[in-house]
């Protein structure tokens, strides 16, 4: 499932992305640093070592529905889902 919206909070443990229409969905981030984070470099994506996700950037995420709990596996910062 892919979530896009702008992130509002951003720690080490989750995300909180508030969607275009309005709902504010917190997705929990992976252990060991397994939720992976890519950025627009030159036409292409590319892997954030170090990832540096701030509150009011764009984002296009990729995750996964355990019970009631949204995971993130990939952050795409700076983009949005589907057509604008």
């Amino acid at each position: 499932m892919w979530i896009g919206g702008i992130l509002t909070k951003v720690s080490s443990d989750r995300l909180v992305l508030k969607e275009s229409v309005g709902s504010v969905v917190t997705l929990h981030r992976l252990g060991g640093g397994a939720t992976t984070f890519f950025r627009a470099v030159a036409g292409a994506w590319a892997r954030q070592a170090k990832p540096s996700p701030r509150a009011g950037d764009p984002a296009c995420v990729e995750t996964l529905l355990d019970g009631k709990t949204l995971l993130a596996l990939r952050v795409f910062l700076g983009a949005g889902c589907g057509p604008a």
